[in-house]
């Protein structure tokens, strides 16, 4: 008998911990969906709509959005839970984004080193130092309180509203970039970049002034030169950025029906199917994925002589993402097909021709060679711009030869058939590229249906309780009204309060079998799963050149963490909690030393800056991922040793 309920013991035990680990994983996986698939889009269409700057909305909306798994961590352990663990998921969260993200980004550089931004980075730098010093002062008040023997640290409201000023103070600077930089140049000139010699603006793409090179008066467009991005160039200068196109004949590769045709692709380079993607297709519970990658290489261009069409591939700007620095989603990869008549794209994704984009007639471009970039400027002043960037450099001059083409077309010669195509198709269904949250993965990996599988009763819920605002018709532009997106922001909140308390209540259960504190868990397990995202994008964005905006993102969000991740609840809770009382519900378990830590790493950080002119090579990587795992072991031995 005694033996039965030592078993029945066990056996709960054991369904207990996965109990917690599985709801700490799907907490983990809530988060970051919403954030990524709902939140930032949400926020876009919100900034879009009251007209907010570029460099405002990413100081503040964009920030609080990829930032919102930090924020609502401390929240809920502040004003529910009433544990450290907040506090020890930014902690971790700052060392993860320093060491890691910068690791991530330099390992997929184009060319193995990282080009920083001078201006760029000391700017972040600098307000992460302060966000550090004063959390550093705002965590030096340690003494034990009345009840308990071991020390807590008060965190006062005027040291809150000392934290969440700083961040003010930093929206104030971002807003006004230029005018501070031209300050601080004692030169009196303006800084400009090292090798178009155009004006550099410190926002987003587009904002610089341009000097035009094409303006003959006897043709109706204009090509105007223009720095389109502040990323280094030398990011850019990649093995690809010079690559040959490789040409084939459209009119020999192209089926009788007019679909692709894979005959150019040799068998290694085809996209192969799962186990459990084959035999769903053989019950006919699946359909054939038909991405144009299936059938074209990444630098595979097109001429079809009949029609004058050139074919080629080419990444094009999310207009539900171009608010925030970057993202894993900020870029997504287009097929097009450029005639002096029309030109029209469609997604690397199945069911292309479903999301087939047709752009207007315009007549004014802007490119910068640098870095490769096309931005199309839409005749209609309410109409979007469309920002392309080409895979290579032979590619990128082609495309401006037929985009001038283009519009110099005379369209009082087109036939009926020629207006006709430009009309939207019957099984049109959204331009944008997006997989729905429900929407069966076909060309994924065998694990990766698995996890969809067991996941598609939260993605049924998500789907069902907050709306995608990532809907475009067939000329590019948003479908969704500002109230959707209110919608959406608000029901983002909810899900973002449940999957925090889900994560938090787990991972402090957690904590309290293994005996250890809260905080500790913070900076380890809490921290990576909720920095997770930001590492992920940051590859993504160094992978599509803008290496250095990941690295300077990573600072950016580690001053939002301190400054309104800790400051803002902070001055919520001394003001409403506490009655402007200080608040001392932190134990001290340590947490003053990894803050210490965390200074030594941004010190070593700005050494090295220095000594290589502001250039992060792969051995930097080495040494930022020694550090982390150091660090880890650090915070684990405090409790065991």
């Amino acid at each position: 008998m005694v033996e039965a309920d030592e078993g029945a013991e066990s056996g709960a035990s054991v369904g207990l911990w996965t109990l917690l680990i599985v709801t700490s994983a799907i907490s983990f996986w809530i988060q970051a969906v919403v954030t990524e698939e709902r939140f930032v889009p949400a926020l876009n269409v919100v900034a879009d709509y009251f007209r907010i700057p570029n460099d405002i909305a990413g100081a503040t909306l964009m920030a609080a959005g990829a930032s919102s798994p930090e924020l609502f961590s401390s929240i809920v352990a502040l004003f529910i839970t009433h544990s450290a663990l907040g506090l020890g998921t930014i902690v971790g969260s700052e060392v993860f984004n320093q060491l890691i993200i910068c690791a991530g980004a330099v390992y997929a550089s184009k060319n193995g080193n990282l080009q920083l931004d001078r201006t760029i980075v000391i700017r972040e730098v600098f307000f992460y130092s302060l966000a550090v010093c004063l959390l550093y002062i705002a965590l030096q008040d340690s003494r034990p309180v009345e009840g308990d023997d071991e020390n807590h640290i008060f965190i006062s409201f005027a040291e809150a509203c000392m934290l969440f000023s700083g961040y003010i103070l930093y929206v104030l600077v971002c807003a006004n970039m230029d005018f501070v930089v031209g300050v601080f140049n004692s030169s009196g000139r303006s800084l400009r970049d090292g090798i178009s010699g155009e004006k550099v603006s410190y926002g987003a793409l587009g904002k610089t002034k341009s000097k035009r090179i094409v303006v003959p008066e006897k043709i109706k467009y204009v090509t105007e030169k223009k720095v389109l991005s502040h990323e280094p160039a030398e990011n850019w200068k990649g093995t690809d950025f010079f690559k040959s196109a490789v040409l084939f004949d459209e009119d020999e590769e192209e089926d009788a029906d007019g679909s692709f045709s894979q005959r150019q692709l040799s068998p290694s380079q085809r996209r192969t199917e799962n186990f459990l993607a084959m035999s769903l297709r053989d019950l006919d519970l699946m359909k054939r994925s038909e991405r144009p990658t299936d059938f074209h290489a990444m630098h595979d261009v097109g001429f079809n002589a009949m029609s004058s069409e050139y074919s080629c591939f080419m990444w094009q700007q999310s207009i539900f993402y171009n608010r925030a620095y970057f993202g894993s989603k900020a870029w997504h990869l287009r097929w097009f097909s450029i005639s002096p008549e029309a030109i029209v794209s469609v997604p690397d994704r199945t069911d292309p021709e479903k999301h087939t984009l047709k752009y207007p007639r315009f007549h004014e471009i802007e490119i910068d060679e640098d870095h490769l970039l096309i931005k199309i400027i839409n005749p209609d002043p309410s109409g979007r711009a469309y920002t392309l960037m080409a895979p290579s450099k032979p590619i990128f001059d082609q495309v401006v030869v037929k985009f001038e083409a283009f519009m110099e077309h005379d369209t009082s010669k087109d036939t009926a058939d020629q207006l006709q195509s430009a009309e939207a198709s019957d099984d049109f269904e959204n331009a944008d590229p997006h997989v729905g949250l429900i929407e069966f993965p076909t060309d994924a990996s065998n694990v990766a249906i698995v996890f969809w599988v067991l996941l598609f009763p939260f993605r049924f819920l998500l789907h069902c309780t907050v709306p995608d605002v990532r809907v475009l018709d067939q000329n590019g532009n948003p479908t969704g009204s500002i109230g959707i997106a209110g919608v959406a922001c608000m029901m983002c909140l909810v899900w973002l309060i449940i999957g925090s308390y889900a994560m938090v209540a787990s991972l402090e259960k957690i904590a309290e079998l293994l005996d250890i504190p809260d905080s500790v868990v913070g900076v380890t397990v809490s921290a990576a799963g909720t920095s997770l995202p930001n590492y992920i994008a940051s590859k993504v964005a160094a992978q599509n050149g803008f290496g250095n905006q990941a690295v300077s993102n990573a600072f950016g969000s580690n001053t939002f963490n301190i400054m309104i991740g800790l400051g803002l609840p902070w001055v919520l809770y001394t003001s409403f909690g506490t009655n402007f009382e200080p608040y001392s519900g932190l134990r001290d378990d340590g947490i003053g030393q990894s803050i210490v830590i965390l200074a030594g790493f941004l010190l070593l950080f700005i050494v090295l800056m220095l000594c290589t002119g502001f250039v992060i090579h792969k051995w930097h990587g080495h040494l930022f991922i020694f550090l982390y795992i150091g660090y880890l072991g650090f915070s684990i031995g405090q409790v065991y040793l």
